[in-house]
């Protein structure tokens, strides 16, 4: 008679497994901004200048601006002064000869009849101070710029690692059940137990 029932129960569980990926997040398309710097053209002309000077022309028509009048009759003035004090050295060292039978009478009629130095001019005397700059043409030419500012994105990737997860839902465990009577020591604490008579 078998006394003792052994009962072996398994271990249970449940596992999930999440396997690794790679996640692709693309990108747009690319954008710009468009910066123009229009083209542009600089003229810059300059007449031809012509510069007439007739300061010296109308001088020799006796036609000057008040600085121009005193200071050229100021040097007649002085010119005509040394002459005069030229004649009148001259006439003294003439009449310091009267030893030589030379009179006063004589020197004053040499004087008299002296004619005056006579030339002929053209007025004008001069003509205009031409000068002249010839016309200028200055051409700047800027051609202008294009510029693109662009904005590129970049493809992104995620890697997601995998997962394992185990859920033990039932743990292993071993049942023994005893199918006997139970023994009682002395007999007679047995609560069925019965005297036999002898």
């Amino acid at each position: 008679m078998q006394l003792l029932q052994i009962t072996s129960i398994p271990i249970k569980y449940e596992y999930h497994i999440e396997p690794a990926r790679l996640e692709l997040k693309q990108s747009q398309n690319p954008n710009y901004k468009l910066n123009r710097d229009p083209s542009q053209m600089n003229i810059d002309s300059k007449n031809i200048e012509v510069r007439l000077d007739t300061t010296d022309l109308r001088a020799s028509l006796n036609q000057r601006s008040p600085t121009e009048f005193a200071k050229y009759y100021g040097d007649k003035g002085r010119q005509a002064i040394y002459e005069g004090i030229g004649e009148r050295v001259q006439f003294g060292n003439q009449i310091q000869h009267i030893e030589d039978g030379v009179t006063i009478a004589q020197v004053v009629k040499q004087k008299l009849l002296e004619q005056p130095t006579t030339y002929t001019t053209f007025l004008p005397s001069v003509g205009p101070e031409i000068g002249w700059e010839p016309q200028t043409l200055d051409l700047n030419y800027d051609p202008g710029a294009v510029n693109f500012d662009w904005h590129i994105m970049r493809n992104q990737m995620d890697y997601i690692p995998g997962k394992y997860q185990m859920n033990i839902t039932q743990y292993p465990q071993v049942q023994i059940e005893y199918l006997g009577e139970p023994y009682y020591v002395p007999p007679s604490s047995a609560p069925n137990y019965q005297e036999q008579g002898a």
